[in-house]
């Protein structure tokens, strides 16, 4: 775990710096540390440490955690951590909060880090309420209380703490530990977002899109969701390239959409990856480019996305960018039926009614076509009864048994 601090931070520190007559030797140390030269500042600080100055033990701690001027050493470090946290050095408190709450250098104790959490908390660190909060909401190291967590939320928010405010704002969109109240969720969204938080420019942008809390603008939240997208966000840029896709409060732009499908989808985003696909095999905002739809179908495939499998199904069927091949076609229909997707259900039922690519059964494709319909096909119903034509009744129930098995486990018990 790395432990960094600005500039900045070096002077703040100085202000508890202990003894007047250890001050410029200690800060020496700091000035040592802050230029770089940890070797110097691990031996000008240590004599200090071990005289029991908090400043100092903290900085050791941090060179040690982060083996800057020794070898990196956890242990070591959660140990000065204790001797300045047990002075109420909040900084100290926090950060070994966070060591013990990861099991780094010490035994993993979700309740010792609560309990170190709590005294900076209480103290006003910020990070620490925020953290405090966080094991409120997830029931670790202390009992679950949303409530509580909305407490410690509130405190750090109101210090400009940017996850705090985010996760306050998640509170109130969803009544969690609080009444429900969508304006109060645009606040802190809006106060995240205006730091610069990602999270929090997608879900102002999320409001904004669909009218939560405020009047909906189209335009608006395409403004948020691009500045979350143009810091990483994956979800924003997922949702900024559909919004161009679509023309959603922008001029629609098949390109633009294109362009942060691809940024999306290299993030390893599995919509992106199958929408990008698709628009590489229609040629929308981008050269039509077969083997290049193929590439990023087979990723979204092989995280389990039903459509790009069925897709892939599709081109095997019609040969583009592979070899015509309906058994291959199958295959790929199949584990997208096999997840509820009603047109590969339906197309694995055609394939059965008509003996391609998968030996002619019509009772299997009953029970496809019976599945697609039930999935809203619109053509489901008919396939259905066209195999029904070619069976008998005992076949027809045969049929229905297994539909009804198949919904039950999940499209996992299909077979005859």
């Amino acid at each position: 775990m790395m432990f960094r601090f600005p500039a900045a931070a070096v002077a703040i520190f100085l202000l508890s710096a202990g003894p007047v007559a250890h001050a410029q030797t200690l800060d020496q140390g700091l000035a040592k540390f802050q230029g770089g030269d940890f070797t110097g500042a691990l031996g000008d600080l240590m004599p200090f440490a071990e005289a029991g100055n908090s400043v100092a033990q903290m900085f050791v701690a941090l060179m040690y955690a982060n083996g800057w001027g020794a070898v990196q050493d956890n242990v070591s470090a959660v140990n000065w951590l204790y001797r300045a946290a047990e002075q109420e050095y909040t900084e100290a408190q926090y950060y070994l909060a966070q060591l013990v709450e990861r099991g780094q250098g010490a035994e993993q104790d979700f309740a010792e880090a609560a309990r170190w959490y709590g005294r900076a908390a209480q103290a006003g660190h910020a990070a620490s309420q925020f953290s405090l909060g966080s094991m409120h909401e997830r029931g670790a190291g202390v009992a679950w209380d949303p409530a509580e967590a909305a407490v410690w939320y509130r405190r750090a928010a109101e210090q400009d703490h940017v996850e705090a405010q985010t996760s306050l704002g998640m509170m109130y969109a969803t009544g969690q530990g609080v009444a429900q109240h969508l304006g109060d969720a645009m606040i802190w969204y809006h106060r995240a977002a205006e730091q610069g938080s990602a999270l929090g420019q997608f879900y102002l942008g999320s409001m904004y899109e669909n009218g939560e809390g405020v009047e909906a603008d189209g335009a608006v939240a395409a403004s948020w969701y691009r500045a979350a997208a143009e810091q990483g966000y994956v979800e924003a840029q997922f949702k900024l390239a559909t919004v161009y896709a679509l023309g959603q409060g922008v001029a629609q732009d098949h390109a633009e959409a294109a362009a942060w499908y691809a940024r999306a989808a290299e993030q390893g985003h599995a919509g992106a990856q199958g929408n990008l696909g698709m628009m590489y095999i229609h040629g929308q905002g981008v050269p039509r480019d077969y083997f290049e739809a193929i590439q990023w179908l087979r990723q979204a495939a092989a995280q389990g996305m039903p459509r790009a499998q069925f897709n892939i199904g599709v081109m095997h069927a019609g040969g583009l960018g592979f070899p015509q091949d309906d058994a291959e076609a199958a295959v790929w229909y199949r584990r997208a039926a096999e997840q509820g997707h009603g047109s590969a259900q339906y197309n694995l039922a055609q394939m059965y009614f008509d003996g391609n690519g998968v030996e002619h059964d019509p009772v299997l494709a009953h029970v496809w076509a019976n599945l697609a319909a039930a999935n809203g096909h619109a053509d489901g119903g008919t396939l259905r009864d066209a195999a029904a034509g070619q069976m008998s009744e005992a076949n027809v129930s045969l049929a229905q048994e297994i539909a009804v098995r198949c919904i039950e486990g999940g499209y996992q018990d299909c077979a005859r």
